[in-house]
């Protein structure tokens, strides 16, 4: 996979497309973050296809430099229900992707039935004694003791944030503590330094998704609207009017339950 991978960046190149947006789903973001993965012979350096892009256009200016005209220019990256750890997502996966995008999206559900039996059976592997790919591992599971979860951070979705880290390249902001009411969910943040990333919590939706929750993309009118709007406007959740901002880094869809209905 990282092979054509490569060779279908190479040739997309080629024919002069420029642009490139990423939507993955699921096991796929495993491919994905494999072929991002950096080099670690002697030295780290970036993966092949890393250097096929530019570095990540930044939120106020989207047009690429005349410097990187010749690399392509990664505009999002959609992750959908991303079946792969938390921990190696906070370790180096998502610094991996951030260098070529700075408009990455995760859309999670708390409730994905798919990515609870996946965490099981991950934890049960690891359990037994069995690593997984080096993509997929990460140190912090690596001093586990003991049965535990995997966590995917499809279904993981408010842990996607860092503690004591001061790469800002990676960070949106830092949680504060405060007082009162309004600042509760604040207060037990605290500490907390929230990747720069937008998380979609597509829990709340309950039409035109099945009992399994994994793949509510496919059909529900209100995620594939905001697909689109993601590739086509560049906006981030905080400029997308169908949002809700909930805490730290993670969104809801503004709409109404299914059990409305006109009097």
């Amino acid at each position: 996979n990282k092979r054509y991978f490569l060779q279908m960046l190479r040739g997309l190149q080629s024919e002069g497309i420029q642009n490139i947006h990423i939507v993955t789903h699921s096991l796929g973001v495993q491919t994905l973050m494999s072929v991002f993965q950096d080099n670690n012979d002697g030295s780290p350096t970036s993966s092949l296809v890393s250097r096929c892009f530019g570095p990540a256009p930044t939120h106020e200016d989207q047009s690429p430099s005349v410097a990187e005209l010749g690399k392509l220019v990664c505009r999002s990256i959609t992750l959908l229900n991303p079946d792969y750890p938390v921990l190696a997502f906070r370790e180096h996966g998502f610094r991996s992707i951030r260098r070529v995008a700075s408009l990455i999206t995760v859309v999670g559900d708390k409730t994905d039935q798919a990515l609870w039996w996946s965490s099981v059976l991950n934890g049960i592997t690891s359990f037994c004694g069995y690593s997984p790919p080096s993509p997929l591992d990460s140190e912090a599971r690596k001093q586990e003791k003991g049965f535990k979860l995997q966590q995917p951070i499809g279904r993981d979705i408010y842990s996607l944030y860092v503690e004591g880290d001061k790469d800002e390249s990676i960070v949106a902001f830092k949680q504060s503590g405060g007082s009162g009411l309004a600042s509760a969910a604040a207060s037990s943040d605290a500490g907390k330094s929230w990747l720069d990333c937008d998380v979609i919590d597509t829990t709340g939706l309950d039409t035109n998704v099945n009992n399994l929750r994994h793949a509510a993309f496919s059909v529900n009118s209100i995620l594939l609207r905001d697909i689109e709007e993601i590739i086509v406007t560049a906006k981030r959740s905080s400029g997308r009017t169908t949002l809700l901002h909930k805490r730290g880094n993670v969104y809801e869809y503004c709409h109404a339950p299914s059990f409305v209905t006109p009097q």
